[in-house]
Order: C-alpha cells, then sequence, then structure tokens
C-alpha cells in the first residue's frame, strides 16, 4: 500500500479514518440494474457488497501542511454500525500533530468529510486543528445553510457553522489557490459547490477528486451515479473530465474513497473501455 506520493515538490500522504459497514449495490447505485453488477463481482464487490472507505489526505507544500477533509469524526456513529473514526490516530502514526495543521479544507460539506472539524465534547467546541484556517466551498455553504436543507444536516450546524462563530472558517470558489500548487476546481453534482483540488509542481500533476469518484467501477462505468448525487447529469460530468484529464495528461488521481491500496492511480483507456490502475 503506498501512503505517500511525490508531485513536484509536494508531497500528499494517504490517511484513513473509518472502514464503514458496506452496503447492497442497489442502495448505494439505485439506478444501475443489478444484472449490470455482473462483470464486477469479483473485481469490485465484496461478498457482492460495495465497500467504501473513509480516506482523507494531507498534502505539503510550500512550506504549509494541508488537510483536505477531515474524515466522520470521533463518533461512535449509529448510523455507521456504531464505528468510530481514527483519523488522529492515523495523523499519530505518520508522525503529524494536529497542532501541525495549517490549513483545513473541504471538497464538500457531507457528515464523511467535516467530522474532524470541532471537538464537541468541549463546552464551547473547540477546534482539532487549533492553528489551522479552516476552508469551506461557498457555494456549498449556501446550499447547505439554506433553513430547509440544514434542517437534513444537522452535522453542518455541529461541524461547520460554529467554525464562522470562531472565526477559524474562510469561503472559497473556483480557482482558489491553497498554495501556489494547490488550486481548487469546481466539480459539481455530488453536491452544488463540491471541489476537487489540483496538484501542480514542476511539472507534474494529480487531482483529489473528493467524492467525484466513489468507486473504482466508476472509472469503468463513469455514467453510474450515487443515489446521494444531488445532480446527477453534472456528477458524470464532473467525473468524466476528471479521468480525461488523468488519461490525456498522465494526471494521477487520489481517491478517498478507494480501497487503501488502491488511493493513487491514473485512468488508461482502450478502446472505448477506461480502467483504473494503482500507483
Amino acid at each position: 500500500m503506498q501512503e505517500k506520493l511525490k508531485i513536484g515538490n509536494v508531497e500528499i500522504i494517504s490517511l484513513m479514518d473509518m472502514i464503514p459497514p458496506p452496503r447492497p449495490p442497489g442502495q448505494f447505485f439505485p439506478d444501475v440494474d443489478q444484472a449490470l453488477w455482473e462483470p464486477y463481482k469479483e473485481e469490485v464487490l465484496d461478498k457482492g457488497l460495495v465497500q467504501l472507505y473513509y480516506g482523507c489526505f494531507v498534502v505539503v507544500s510550500k512550506q504549509k501542511i494541508v488537510l483536505v477533509d477531515t474524515g466522520i469524526g470521533p463518533g461512535p456513529h449509529p448510523t455507521r454500525g456504531n464505528k468510530k473514526g481514527n483519523l488522529l490516530k492515523d495523523l499519530q502514526r505518520k508522525n503529524i500533530k494536529p497542532e501541525d495543521i495549517d490549513i483545513v479544507v473541504h471538497s464538500h460539506l457531507h457528515i464523511d468529510h467535516v467530522g474532524w472539524n470541532l471537538d464537541l465534547s468541549s463546552e464551547p467546541p473547540i477546534p482539532f486543528f487549533p492553528n489551522a484556517r479552516y476552508l469551506v466551498p461557498s457555494i456549498d455553504w449556501d446550499h447547505f445553510t439554506k433553513p430547509d436543507n440544514l434542517a437534513n444536516a444537522p452535522w453542518v450546524s455541529e461541524n461547520v457553522i460554529p467554525l464562522e462563530a470562531l472565526s477559524l472558517m474562510d469561503l472559497f470558489g473556483d480557482g482558489f489557490s491553497v498554495t501556489d500548487e494547490i488550486t481548487s476546481i469546481l466539480t459539481p453534482g455530488h453536491t452544488p459547490g463540491h471541489m476537487s483540488f489540483i496538484l501542480s509542481s514542476a511539472g507534474q500533476k494529480a487531482a483529489i477528486v473528493g467524492d467525484a469518484i466513489h468507486s473504482r467501477v466508476q472509472i469503468n462505468e463513469p455514467s453510474w451515479c450515487a443515489g446521494v448525487d444531488i445532480d446527477k447529469v453534472a456528477s458524470e460530468k464532473s467525473r468524466r473530465y476528471l479521468m480525461e484529464k488523468s488519461v490525456s495528461e498522465g494526471m494521477i488521481l487520489a481517491a478517498g474513497h478507494f480501497h487503501p491500496k488502491e488511493h493513487f492511480g491514473r485512468v488508461y483507456r482502450h478502446g472505448n473501455a477506461t480502467r483504473w490502475e494503482s500507483i
């Protein structure tokens, strides 16, 4: 399992927060006929189920330590089999202290990407990363803080909104430079303001794709959309864009929901087919 990767002068470090319970394919990809899974039963499915992984990434760039997404949080999580998050322990295993993080940047505002923002056991809550600025996609902020949406996303009230009152939060948009080597790119569909991050250094490129790509099966079947994607047409377009960049430019993709052995890889085209090759 490759946990570290160099892109020019940039280092990407793969982290694992939690392995949630697997789900039936029809539950995760409700629009996909069960029969279409037949070619992927051995290659992708785990005992007939879709297994995701809650991975995050640290990027070391321009003397800044940037954490991309913060997992699902300490837990235990009743909706995930009462499992607990492990992000802080995995950071420790890689000799990174919470106070070392300079910037926390979010791909989007779903529960499994914002969970370690704030220590909710403290009153008032305090940041798990005390020296960090927390960067939040402005389109997602506008979307999730609308009263109707906020009512269905309590984790935003708990783990995101308090950042503003603590003066720890900055909003950002498409084309934002996290550092000179890390640039946000709007890849909407999963959420309205979903962001991926292009890493560019010394002539080499990679992209951290967030939830634009959930499962390796979507490399073979880019039209397959997760049921939780808000705009499935936009989701497919964003996914195909990132895949095409990987094919045409040799750009490495970092996918946190893939198996840890496959977090880093490239997309290759054979005729009309595309496939994932881990590195």
